[in-house]
């Protein structure tokens, strides 16, 4: 019964990585952070105490109500109707806690896990807090402020998108070399500008180009920028994975269904600012309680190093060939 009640703990830290997301367009990302680490964090290493970590098990009662502190903070400051069953989960484990100072029967210990596990499960712990203290840095990565909250083409309706990632970079070289690189991307085209020999580890037929293709610089709403080849691992993603190009204003944005807005706004007649911005709905579901961990532990730290590793790979290639022709 312990070991079922600390795998319920776990799942219950690692199911507010929903709310985290939800609340961090709303309030302070300092505060957010804060909160949804102490909510995140307490139940998991409440849950790891009961699965039997030696060092872990004697404080998990403190670890909830930690917990159960933060959670209600997050859940009630930054409300949503579906946290309502995340309130109450707050409030089941509280009690459990405090029905357990005074056991009814004889207390016995529970066997600890072995060594290597529970180092394994601490670790992972570990990870969790990581992933959630370094996301509103990789989120926003190189963009200000005011680039953060300023409107872009693509941008939905305010107040129907709750989910952003915006990242940019600074590139000496004029605005219309960099679209060319930019507008030939895709892995039938130039590839990415990323870590092509990572992508082609796992299956991706992607080689980047270090030139301007003439053949490669037209682009229309409703093409598709391929993301891998035809039947990519047996077509589990669609015959033809990619993004269909939903917007374009030629030689200053395009806009990919699924990815994002591509925006290139001149600093001066040398220089180019690069914006990439995602947007979505962000809106909490019970699907997506299920789903947001597997995005904040994996999909968006794998996302944010490629996408980082795109923007100064771009930026390379379009200073070295300006340098080049100057």
């Amino acid at each position: 019964m312990r070991r079922l009640l600390g795998i319920a703990l776990i799942l219950h830290g690692l199911a507010h990585a929903s709310a985290g997301m939800w609340a961090t367009d709303i309030g302070g990302r300092g505060l957010v952070t804060l909160l949804w680490e102490g909510a995140s964090l307490g139940f998991i290493l409440a849950g790891i105490g009961l699965l039997g970590s030696s060092a872990l098990h004697r404080p998990w009662r403190v670890l909830v109500a930690i917990a159960v502190i933060c959670s209600l903070a997050l859940l009630l400051l930054f409300s949503h109707p579906l946290f309502v069953a995340g309130i109450a989960a707050d409030f089941f484990f509280a009690a459990v806690a405090i029905w357990t100072l005074k056991p009814l029967t004889p207390h016995t210990d529970l066997r600890p896990l072995p060594k290597m596990m529970q180092w394994l499960l601490v670790a992972f712990a570990g990870y969790v807090a990581l992933a959630i203290v370094l996301r509103p840095w990789h989120s926003s990565w190189g963009t200000t402020r005011s680039e953060q909250q300023m409107t872009l083409i693509g941008d939905p309706p305010i107040g129907d998108s709750h989910y952003r990632i915006d990242h940019a970079i600074t590139i000496d070289a004029p605005v219309d070399t960099v679209w060319k690189w930019l507008v030939q991307i895709g892995q039938d085209r130039a590839g990415f500008y990323s870590y092509d020999w990572l992508e082609r580890i796992f299956g991706a037929g992607i080689h980047n180009a270090d030139t301007i293709v003439v053949a490669w610089q037209s682009r229309n709403v409703g093409d598709l920028v391929h993301a891998t080849q035809s039947g990519y691992l047996g077509g589990i993603f669609g015959d033809q994975p990619g993004w269909r190009v939903k917007a374009i204003e030629p030689g200053r944005a395009m806009v990919l269904e699924g990815w994002g807005a591509f925006v290139l706004s001149p600093v001066d007649a040398n220089s180019t600012r690069m914006h990439i911005r995602t947007r979505g709905k962000g809106i909490p579901t019970l699907s997506g309680i299920a789903i947001t961990p597997i995005a904040l532990l994996v999909f968006e730290p794998a996302h944010f190093i490629m996408e980082r590793g795109m923007l100064k790979g771009l930026k390379a290639r379009a200073e070295r060939a300006t340098r080049r022709n100057g």
